[in-house]
C-alpha cells in the first residue's frame, strides 16, 4: 500500500511516468517504418502514414516525423486514441506488405531455380543429340 502512494506522488511531481502509450506507440513506429537508422525509420513511418491517412484540411491531424520523434525522445506522453488506431492500422498494412513481399521472393527464387533445372536439361539434351 505504502509502495503505491509513492508511485501516485512521484507521478503527481512528475518524476515517474507510465509511458505505455508512448511504449506502444514506438513499437508501432519501429514496425511501420522497418529497421535500419532511426532518421530514415521516422521518414518511412512518416510516409506510410501520411499515404494513409492524409487529413487534408486538418493541420493538427497531420502525420510529421516530428510528432514520431517527440514520442521516440519521450518529449511528450500524449497519445491520443485516433493517433493509436492509425498506427495500429499502419502497422497491420506494413505487415501484410512485408509478408506479401517475402511470398513474392519466394515464389521468384522458386521460378529461378526451376528455369535454371530446365535450361540444365536442356543443355544437356543439346549435348547428347551432338554425339
Amino acid at each position: 500500500m505504502e509502495k503505491k502512494s509513492r508511485i501516485l506522488d512521484e507521478t503527481k511531481n512528475g518524476k515517474c511516468k507510465n509511458m505505455s502509450d508512448v511504449a506502444t506507440a514506438n513499437y508501432l513506429i519501429r514496425s511501420i517504418g522497418g529497421g535500419g537508422r532511426v532518421s530514415d525509420m521516422f521518414f518511412e513511418a512518416a510516409a506510410i502514414l501520411r499515404k494513409l491517412f492524409p487529413h487534408k484540411g486538418e493541420p493538427k491531424k497531420q502525420w510529421t516525423e516530428r510528432r514520431l520523434k517527440a514520442w521516440w525522445n519521450n518529449e511528450t506522453e500524449v497519445v491520443r486514441h485516433w493517433q493509436m488506431m492509425e498506427l495500429y492500422a499502419a502497422a497491420e498494412a506494413a505487415k501484410e506488405e512485408r509478408e506479401l513481399l517475402r511470398a513474392a521472393k519466394r515464389d521468384h527464387a522458386e521460378f529461378i531455380e526451376k528455369t535454371a533445372r530446365i535450361r540444365a536439361l536442356a543443355q544437356l539434351e543439346a549435348t547428347a543429340d551432338h554425339r
